[in-house]
């Protein structure tokens, strides 16, 4: 008897969370597949953006398919050393013409054994002298639907040696996010005359990536709140009834768990 009751207890409480997911979500976050987009690898922000995707990242058999022409740079592959296997790199390539060079690297946290933050990783061997959220806008963009797309820019220094790195997550579409799901695109580029047009060519490639590979996609109302735009009146009742009912659930199997000791008190 103790057991069933603590089973209802723990479906439950499960039954109440999922309801508390269910009605705090849009239909994006749960019905669609979708993804996620933004600067920080452990807490929404806001330049969190919802896509779709013009490429599955979610299937390595196709990250071969990726572009290999992207901002009229042509591509080749480049080795994934052991070090960069560890850190869950698939994809590594440069991405070059005559006059200009970017090294584009992809990774997942499914494929890791081994990953620090960028800041940790690049303070290992390379000194940080700047780091901020980027902020790139382009009419172009605004035709595809984007308003503004953000990323993480580092200038990093190891010697003679100096970059722009730039860099961003990706997640599967919905409210879960951990620094166990995640994808990470890096671009980074050497500064050879300026730091600026260092980082315009970054950016440039990276404006075109986003172009080439993601469609922005606008979350509507939760689900809570269509329910009540949707029925009214008797959407109060929907909502109520789907929290109470697990809520229920927990009650009585703490009601029936008192009065069983309470007879056994008495036996």
């Amino acid at each position: 008897m103790q057991r069933s009751q603590e089973y209802l207890t723990l479906i439950g409480l499960f039954s109440l969370v999922g309801v508390c997911i269910l009605l705090l979500s849009s239909p994006e976050d749960i019905f669609s597949s979708l993804m996620v987009i933004d600067v920080s690898k452990t807490q929404k922000t806001a330049y969190e953006m919802l896509v779709s995707t013009k490429f599955d990242f979610r299937k390595t058999e196709e990250l071969p398919n990726l572009p290999k022409s992207i901002a009229d740079l042509d591509s080749r592959e480049i080795d994934i050393s052991k070090s960069e296997a560890k850190m869950g790199a698939l994809l590594k390539r440069m991405y070059s013409d005559e006059n200009n060079s970017i090294l584009f690297l992809l990774l997942s946290s499914k494929n890791m054994t081994e990953f620090h933050n960028l800041e940790i990783c690049y303070e290992g061997s390379w000194n940080i002298t700047e780091k901020e959220v980027l902020d790139i806008k382009t009419e172009k963009l605004g035709e595809a639907g984007f308003q503004d797309i953000h990323v993480n820019k580092f200038i990093i220094q190891r010697g003679n040696l100096e970059m722009v790195v730039l860099h961003w997550f990706m997640w599967d579409g919905g409210i879960v996010r951990s620094d166990k799901n995640f994808m990470l695109i890096q671009v980074g580029t050497a500064i050879d005359e300026s730091k600026e047009q260092a980082e315009e060519h970054a950016v440039e490639f990276t404006r075109d990536f986003f172009l080439k590979m993601y469609k922005p996609v606008i979350r509507s109302e939760n689900i809570g709140t269509q329910i009540l735009a949707r029925f009214g009146a008797a959407g109060y009742l929907i909502d109520a009834l789907l929290i109470i009912i697990p809520l229920l659930m927990i009650f009585n199997a703490k009601i029936f768990y008192r009065d069983e000791r309470k007879e056994r008190k008495r036996m």
